[in-house]
């Protein structure tokens, strides 16, 4: 820790500038005094020099006193009127005494949370205000202006300066505990705004108290904190730091996130979900044992977990074998056990899972043949239904968790796309404008649509109405590449052995024959450099030169997934539907591109909630909080109809249009409940993932490099006892301002002593001496 040295500091230095330059005045009266005079020799003037010479060496003396007590008297009233004190730190100093402007940063973060063990602050927070509220109870009232801003994301200021320390401080004692990320860069940009727009005041400083997490200081934001820096040091007289941590070593123990094993849930079959869990130590690994216990629905799931090392490399913890006896959401609660950190508030993790019961999937057939395996949609059908049981007196059951319905290319304008998870065009000759559009609005909200190429494909129209358009397509269909007579057909470039991508991850290391499949004919599609498709799955080419055109690609638009296969879902150009894997690889791609209904039921602190216009509501929702404390939810807006039309209201967190049901941020971890009339939703809302919760500290030196390496101070978490504010500082100014006074009668004494004639020093004519024994004025 380093601090101010015992110092004098002047609270005004422009009158210790006037003071010093003032003190010339004297100087230059006594040097124009000299050469008023002109020398002129006569014949009693040697009687005079004679006397002159005898008291040469005193008249200088007294001279170059006179001339020492004036100039002094006046450097000593400059320094008078600059209010000396003498202190540790020169700003607390002159807090309270001058016009000036000062702004606080305080981290109100949730690694502020972090118990820290004092009695009269139980954490990083609390000792923040206690530091900001003494510093403020300290100064006196002088003309200061405080600016308060905290820094937790989204960093916040009211932005006028407050020049009632009384309110400052009430306004400090109002400061809440926040659960987001810290935000120091957008902090220190709103502490120069405030500067700048306060040029007029000369005197500014900067107070930055955190608690100097390596997430804080040295995360994402780290490269701009660096260029704020010097701007900081330009605009602020003085830059402070507080570091509240400084006293102790800092860890922590989190839960970062709970997935599901696979992307969709479904009723059907047990799920595996992982906990990401995370042990952040200073210095070397203490090898802390934890415990792991999971509930759904708040009933204890499985055994508690046997105990395993905490640390920054542990493995996820998984649970298997989970089983949902409904569709619909659910609460999945993860909690760390035997933790012992003092930041409980990331041991706890909760997941919605809407898990489902059954995906309807609307496959529309472009070509119905007489033969049923000529229809498009021939093998695509039982791909998703799977197998079926029927039992006599009981519902048909399924092993799939899809409900696909087949309809033809003329009924595709009149569905409600809105109806179903999936949509897959097979085969399909044209495509509307209007169709295009309402497949567009489809996958923008969320929805996933799978192309099959075919016979009846029309070049020209899809490159105008699904490329050129509205960019369903990955690039623009060039031509039909088919095999020829002496030719071998084409084939799937498929190695499990080698790096599959994830839609095709349950292929790794099975030998599935997908590398032996024929394809006799393809789409061959030119896909742009900034072309955001993913390459799936490559056809082998038959140059060995040549670029391998795709077979299968997916991108993501808006909030849903665009799959593309380049040839056809039935016999006429592969023999791949008859294959045992068509249906598996048909399933990975839907079950890995669907969005699943919880996406928007897992939000995290500083998100607001955004609630879809596909969930069906019976009347105006209602909000609150695991306390039952009501959160507002905001109407669709007045043109909630045009929801794809205006890009300006989309959430800038999940890309969702603002025309919705909305919320503000919300501020507290926990289980909400969302009320849509007759049913209830729950909403779970957790703290930020990992960054926040390394609760890890850097050295004072390392903040000052973050900072650019500029000049500043660093202090520690409690001011010191004394002569470290106005109040306390020693103030030299009575006793400067004794000094000038004393010297002022000291000068009038000696000018009216060295000024004046001494009878001892008359000398008559006729013992030789001048009669005149009065001294020369300076």
């Amino acid at each position: 820790m380093t601090n101010f040295p015992l110092a004098i500091y002047f609270l005004t230095w422009s009158f210790v500038v006037a003071g010093a330059c003032l003190t010339a005045i004297p100087i230059i009266i006594h040097l124009l005094n000299r050469r008023r005079f002109k020398t002129v020799t006569w014949a009693a003037m040697e009687f005079l020099l004679r006397a002159m010479r005898k008291n040469r060496r005193r008249l200088k003396f007294e001279q170059w006193l006179l001339l020492a007590t004036r100039c002094l008297l006046v450097a000593l009233l400059g320094l008078a009127l600059a209010r000396p004190l003498g202190c540790e730190n020169p700003a607390l100093a002159a807090f309270g005494h001058h016009t000036a402007l000062n702004v606080f940063i305080i981290d109100n973060s949730y690694s502020a949370a972090y118990s820290t063990g004092r009695a009269d602050a139980k954490t990083h927070l609390d000792q923040a205000k206690k530091l900001v509220t003494e510093m403020l109870s300290r100064a006196q009232s002088g003309g200061e202006s405080v600016v308060l801003i905290t820094a937790s994301r989204p960093a916040t200021t009211s932005m006028e300066p407050q020049i009632d320390l009384e309110a400052a401080r009430q306004a400090v004692g109002h400061i809440e505990q926040s659960w987001g990320a810290t935000d120091l860069r957008h902090a220190f940009e709103l502490a120069l705004d405030v500067a700048r727009r306060n040029d007029k005041i000369p005197d500014k400083n900067l107070f930055i108290i955190t608690d100097a997490t390596r997430s804080a200081w040295e995360g994402a934001d780290g490269a701009s904190l660096k260029q704020l820096g010097p701007e900081l040091a330009g605009e602020f007289k003085s830059i402070q730091h507080f570091n509240l941590s400084s006293s102790q070593p800092q860890w922590n123990g989190a839960i970062a996130d709970i997935k599901p094993g696979d992307n969709l849930v479904s009723s059907k079959f047990p799920a595996e979900f992982r906990a990401d869990v995370r042990g952040f130590f200073p210095g070397v690994d203490p090898g802390h044992e934890v415990s792991l216990q999971w509930t759904l629905d708040d009933q204890p799931i499985g055994k508690t977990t046997a105990s395993f090392k905490l640390s920054g490399a542990t493995k996820p913890q998984r649970l298997a074998n989970v089983a949902f006896a409904t569709g619909g959401p659910h609460v999945l609660k993860a909690t760390l056990l035997d933790n012992g950190d003092h930041l409980p508030v990331d041991n706890i993790r909760r997941r919605i899972v809407d898990v489902a019961s059954e995906l309807k999937v609307l496959i529309v057939e472009g070509k119905r043949g007489i033969d049923p395996e000529q229809s498009s949609a021939h093998y695509l059908m039982p791909a998703l239904a799977g197998h079926r049981d029927v039992v006599p007196g009981k519902p048909a059951s399924s092993d799939s968790s899809f409900s696909p319905e087949v309809i033809t290319d003329l009924e595709l304008g009149n569905k409600v796309l809105g109806d179903y998870s999936a949509v897959i065009l097979a085969g399909v000759g044209q495509i509307s404008s209007t169709e295009s559009d309402a497949l567009t609005k489809f996958v923008q909200q969320g929805g996933t649509l799978l192309f099959f190429m075919g016979d009846a494909v029309n070049k020209d129209n899809y490159n105008t109405m699904l490329f050129k358009r509205n960019r369903l397509l990955p690039g623009e269909l060039v031509k039909v590449m088919s095999v020829g007579v002496n030719e071998h057909e084409y084939s799937f470039d498929f190695n499990p052995k080698s790096v599959v991508h994830p839609l095709l991850k349950d292929f790794a290391n099975v030998n599935s024959g997908l590398d032996r499949v024929p394809v006799r004919s393809y789409w061959q599609i030119d896909i742009p450099p900034d072309s955001s498709a993913e390459k799936v799955l490559n056809y082998i080419p038959t140059n060995p030169k040549a670029p391998a055109d795709p077979a299968i690609t997916a991108q993501t638009i808006g909030q849903g997934r665009v799959l593309f296969v380049t040839t056809t879902g039935n016999l006429d150009w592969t023999d791949f539907p008859q294959k045992p894997a068509f249906l598996e690889v048909v399933q990975s791609m839907l079950v890995g591109s669907i969005r699943t209904g919880d996406w928007w039921m897992n939000r995290v602190v500083g998100e607001h909630l955004s609630i879809p216009s596909s969930v069906r509501m019976t009347t105006t929702p209602v909000l609150s909080d695991s306390e039952g404390g009501l959160i507002v939810v905001s109407p669709p807006e007045p043109d909630a109809g045009a929801v794809l039309a205006d890009a300006k209201k989309a959430d800038a967190d999940h890309g969702m249009w603002r025309s919705l049901y909305h919320t503000e941020p919300l501020v507290k971890p926990g289980l909400y409940t969302l009320t849509l009339g007759e049913r209830k939703v729950p909403i779970a809302v957790n703290v930020p993932a990992a960054d926040e919760a390394d609760v890890t500290t850097i050295s004072n030196d390392a903040i000052r490099h973050d900072l650019g390496d500029i000049t500043m101070a660093m202090l520690g978490p409690e001011l010191a006892t004394a002569g470290s504010s106005a109040q306390d500082a020693n103030d030299f100014s009575w006793w400067t301002m004794v000094l000038v006074l004393a010297l002022v009668g000291f000068e009038c004494f000696i000018a009216m002593r060295f000024g004046h004639y001494r009878r001892s020093e008359v000398v008559t004519p006729g013992a030789g001496s001048p009669a005149l024994g009065a001294k020369g004025a300076m």
